[in-house]
């Protein structure tokens, strides 16, 4: 799968099986992400400099996607429909999913 540089499209919404532990190698590969529940579309966590960060920020997030800012223009409110997660390999797993991903055998 290609990546572009600010979007990566998964329309897909499959939820993970469950599982009861963690492997530490499981949580390699997880990028911040945040996922616009009604059109699917799903963009990696950027800096204010554009670099891919390793926590969730609002900072390049679309203009639409923002549902409040603060006095200096700061993102700190999203609309109601994107949700956060991350990314790994080619889909989103929401926050929920990952109390029970599904792993292959």
């Amino acid at each position: 799968m290609m990546f572009k540089q600010e979007v990566v499209a998964s329309p897909s919404t499959q939820t993970p099986m469950s599982i009861r532990r963690f492997s530490p190698a499981l949580i390699l590969g997880f990028m911040p992400a945040f996922r616009h529940r009604d059109s699917g579309e799903v963009r990696l966590c950027r800096g204010a400099d554009g670099q891919l960060a390793n926590q969730h920020l609002f900072d390049a997030l679309p203009a639409y996607w923002i549902a409040e800012r603060d006095v200096d223009g700061c993102s700190i409110a999203l609309v109601a429909a994107v949700e956060a997660g991350y990314w790994r390999g080619d889909g989103f797993w929401r926050l929920i999913d990952l109390l029970h991903p599904n792993l292959d055998s």
